[in-house]
């Protein structure tokens, strides 16, 4: 990202999970008493347009970035994310943006935090090597990220690599693939996890931009508890492009 620019961004995220319970009998039908399905399936798909506005260059090399939510809605028409709310940091030089507050009046300490995690991990990912890539080259980037499951914590880690497919026009094509390293901090062999992940990148050279950004991903974790255990399956895509705004 450069400094003195607006760039607007339009999102789309959808997920679709699938949680199947097995087990004892006593188990079943508490699970039944509490009117929990078997299995339970959960769709979640919501559009959001921010706009992300840099300011200008200070002698530190450092200029500061900002994240505004302009409009954010689900399939059930709420409005997940209140409108106005801003997410704020810094750029320094060439790397990517560092957020660290978000303003808004009405979400939670909770959800603000949650919202800055989502935020840092989304824009963090897309880290490019210095050196010049030339087509068939590739590299990758690891991502760690923490799970709550069950009153336990799973340590992730997303591998993703980039492999430079063309150049045209002064815009580089990449193909992309994910791999997700599960691991419970407490090892007791009551959880098994993967994942992995397929998609594309276009990436605007003279802009320094990710124009456009798509993936869609497959986890499967396996949990097991004292009377039971249930399968989780998730399917999530994920669709993302990026404009300069008109100066």
């Amino acid at each position: 990202y450069q400094p003195e620019k607006t760039y607007h961004i339009s999102t789309i995220r959808g997920t679709e999970t699938v949680i199947t319970y097995s087990g004892q009998d006593i188990a079943m039908r508490k699970l039944k008493s509490m009117r929990i399905k078997n299995p339970t399936i959960s769709k979640v798909k919501t559009k959001t347009d921010t706009e992300l506005v840099t300011g200008k260059r200070s002698a530190d090399n450092s200029f500061p970035v900002s994240l505004t939510y302009k409009k954010t809605m689900s399939l059930d028409g709420k409005n997940e994310i209140p409108e106005g709310s801003v997410v704020q940091g810094e750029i320094i030089g060439d790397q990517l943006p560092i957020f660290s507050s978000v303003n808004s009046a009405t979400l939670s300490f909770e959800q603000k935090n949650q919202l800055l995690q989502t935020v840092q991990n989304t824009f963090g990912q897309f880290k490019f090597p210095e050196q010049q890539l030339k087509v068939g080259d590739q590299f990758s980037t690891d991502l760690p990220m923490e799970m709550e499951m069950e009153r336990s914590t799973i340590d992730i880690i997303v591998t993703t690599t980039y492999k430079l497919l063309s150049i045209k026009s002064e815009m580089a094509q990449f193909e992309l693939s994910q791999s997700y390293q599960m691991t419970p901090k407490i090892m007791n062999n009551s959880f098994t996890g993967k994942g992995s992940g397929k998609g594309q990148l276009s990436y605007d050279i003279g802009n320094s931009l990710i124009t456009d950004y798509s993936i869609k991903t497959e986890l499967d974790m396996n949990k097991k508890l004292d009377y039971y255990e249930f399968d989780l399956k998730t399917v999530n895509e994920f669709s993302q492009t990026t404009q300069i705004g008109k100066q």
